[in-house]
């Protein structure tokens, strides 16, 4: 018998080791299915039968589940912005109830400057790369639209009505408007009269002023210098003043036009002045020119 048990010991080595792998197993799952497993939905009543619940999916603990196994949690999928404008996109007309007037396009894009009449309140105004029109940021200002984000699309104002808007209603008018300039007298080549009617009338319409030339930032070694006319329509008011296409304007009654900010400035200041005196730039030549205004 003895020898029969040191014979067949081998085999009763593996089952015992078997025996022993089958219970650690067995306690590993049993272990790793309470730490992971859901809280009951509902407790047992007495008599063996269950409350009425909702049956709800049983759902796994992944940060648990992640500290057990030693496996890092599963990352999401970025979710795309609605809100972000796709900038890849070709902009669509705009459905916004407004109308382009006309822009000032500059080489530096925080320059440019666009005239948008609201179709709403029947009121114009000026933007800039960043401003707002109604609830939508101006992104960028071209020649002949103004792009814009609205509602998380590109869109454009064009001259034409935005989408669904008609068109505004036709304004009555009793006389034919006066032309600008029309009451200017030239003294000489460099001095002015100017009726005071004809000062309030330009700065009342600057939208009406900015279709009548082109007007671009001008620069001087790297630094702004003023700004740059051309593209003058005969008939306007710049050429009723002297302005000539090319002419650089640097200061007005001593303020420098070397950014928008002065140029806003300026225009505060010239609606209560008496003489207007411009420093201009022609041809590389310094010259002035004075407005008494009467």
């Amino acid at each position: 018998m003895e020898l029969v048990i040191r014979k067949y010991f081998w085999a009763v080595n593996l089952c015992f080791v078997a025996l022993v792998a089958l219970l650690a197993a067995k306690t590993v799952n049993l272990f790793l299915e309470a730490a992971i497993a859901p809280a009951p939905s509902a407790p047992v009543a007495r008599g063996g039968e269950r409350t009425a619940a909702a049956d709800v999916p049983a759902t796994l603990d992944l940060p648990k589940l992640a500290q057990l196994t030693n496996l890092p949690l599963p990352v999401p999928e970025p979710q795309e912005d609605p809100t972000h404008p796709d900038m890849s996109s070709e902009p669509v007309r705009t459905t916004l109830r407004v109308k382009l007037l006309g822009t000032l396009v500059s080489s530096l894009p925080g320059w440019s400057i666009g005239s948008i009449l609201d179709l709403t309140s029947q009121k114009s105004s000026t933007v800039m790369v960043g401003d707002r029109v109604q609830n939508a940021e101006v992104l960028s200002i071209l020649r002949d639209r103004v792009i814009i984000a609205n509602n998380g699309r590109r869109e454009y104002i064009s001259s034409e009505v935005g989408d669904g808007a008609p068109p505004p209603p036709a304004v009555a008018t009793t006389r034919p408007v006066e032309p600008y300039g029309a009451g200017i007298k030239a003294l000489d080549d460099n001095n002015y009269e100017v009726p005071r009617n004809e000062v309030d009338k330009a700065l009342a319409n600057l939208n009406d002023l900015a279709m009548q030339a082109r007007i671009v930032p001008a620069f001087k070694d790297g630094q702004a210098e003023g700004f740059k006319l051309f593209s003058i329509r005969p008939d306007s008011l710049y050429s009723k003043i002297g302005i000539v296409n090319g002419d650089v304007i640097k200061r007005i009654n001593g303020f420098e036009m070397n950014s928008p900010e002065k140029a806003l400035e300026v225009y505060t200041k010239l609606k209560d002045a008496n003489r207007i005196d411009i420093e201009l730039d022609r041809n590389g030549s310094t010259m002035r020119k004075t407005y008494n205004v009467r």
